[in-house]
């Protein structure tokens, strides 16, 4: 036994793509951004005065096949460093998991003082294959508040209407701020405009709720919940009655700004409802019926998984990541750096490398704005032009 254990730790350190003497920074992520993949892991950190609280969830998505794996928890001062300390429960530090029939559920506490970078290693024994999934245990990020919903962390940044949650933090008292604005859609990326969230926007309402009760979220909208309203911290989330997939006529209209004329969007919002109105507009658009159905499954199929992946204190497919992501695809290449994300492209309609830069803001720590480029005009607009013309 002892002697299958050591050739199973031999074959993992030997795998290329392992972090073992490997930069986290130098690792291909794309992963991250693989909707369909074989399984799917989170995490959900919160700090207090008391120290680190991790929560994480490995499920599988294959029938039977979660005996295959197992995580790996690693501390690394940063991103550059090629070695990392493995994690072990002692005095400030705690490991508990517990293994279900199709998911790993657990927990990760550590001292208040930990800094870095704490790193997952996901591992298919069989396969020998490694995934890491590298947490900045960043001071602006975490909040001593927690939301939960059917007693798991809020591991998405939204609810559907009228959910129930609990919210508890330290102090008894909680504040929570619901804001209604319509925030804009990306701009394009060549536009060369760096929009930020502007530091005067009002909430619609403010209330309180004491921490440890039940919650039901009617009002759609942005929420913000905070302990102290004059730390500048707080834990945001969005609340919506259509999503992640719009099933509504009138929500399909917004996300096709990016590949539609001004005066198209226009004439979709004056249908108003009306199915052959919209169904009209949109086969002006792509010449013909079978082109309008496939431009229609496969652009709001997009739109779906950009909500699911980078929805922040907007909708997925308003943020910077999120308009790539729908026009361009899944990168082939995602790098991550301390305070930016790189992704490359390499296909035969786009090549090229865009830069999101790290741009915390209240409502999202880690909040992610485009480097916009005019060299990016003629490329980005044969694109949308493959779109509008049903050629993906």
């Amino acid at each position: 036994m002892r002697l299958r254990r050591w050739l199973f730790l031999f074959a993992i350190a030997s795998t290329p793509g392992v972090a073992a003497g490997q930069a986290l920074q130098d690792i291909n992520y794309s992963y991250l951004y693989q909707i369909d993949g074989p399984f799917q892991f989170r995490m959900a950190p919160v700090k207090t005065n008391e120290g680190w609280t991790v929560s994480y969830s490995l499920k599988v998505r294959e029938e039977n096949a979660l005996a295959d794996y197992q995580i790996q928890w690693e501390l690394r001062d940063d991103l550059k460093d090629k070695e990392g300390t493995a994690l072990r429960s002692d005095s400030t530090v705690s490991v508990e998991n517990v293994r279900g029939p199709s998911s790993i559920d657990g927990t990760i506490r550590l001292a208040a003082t930990t800094k870095g970078v704490l790193n997952a290693r996901v591992i298919h024994q069989g396969r020998r294959q490694v995934w890491n999934y590298p947490l900045l245990l960043r001071e602006d990020h975490p909040v001593d508040i927690t939301v939960r919903q059917d007693n798991q962390p809020l591991w998405e940044k939204y609810l559907t209407a009228d959910a129930s949650v609990s919210v508890a933090g330290t102090q008894n008292s909680l504040t929570v701020s619901l804001y209604t604005d319509e925030f804009p859609p990306a701009a394009p990326p060549f536009s060369e405009a760096l929009a930020r969230v502007s530091p005067v926007i009002r909430p619609d309402s403010v209330f309180r709720i004491t921490s440890g009760e039940t919650q039901r979220l009617s009002a759609t909208g942005l929420y913000l919940i905070q302990g102290d309203t004059t730390t500048g911290k707080g834990i945001a989330f969005r609340v919506h009655d259509d999503y992640p997939k719009y099933t509504r006529l009138e929500n399909l209209v917004d996300p096709l700004t990016y590949i539609c004329t001004r005066q198209e969007i226009e004439r979709l919002k004056s249908s108003r409802g009306d199915k052959r109105q919209f169904d009209r507009t949109i086969l002006n658009i792509t010449g013909n019926s079978e082109r309008a159905k496939n431009f229609m499954r496969s652009y709001f199929r997009r739109v779906e998984e950009a909500n699911q992946l980078f929805t922040s204190y907007k909708e997925g497919w308003k943020t910077d990541r999120g308009m790539v992501y729908i026009i361009l695809g899944r990168p082939e290449e995602v790098y991550r750096f301390e305070d930016r994300e790189v992704w490359s492209y390499n296909s035969s309609y786009f090549k090229g490398t865009l830069s999101f830069v790290r741009s915390p803001t209240l409502f999202d720590p880690e909040n992610f704005v485009l480097i916009r480029q005019k060299k990016f005009t003629t490329d980005w607009y044969e694109v949308i032009d493959l779109w509008r013309n049903s050629r993906f």
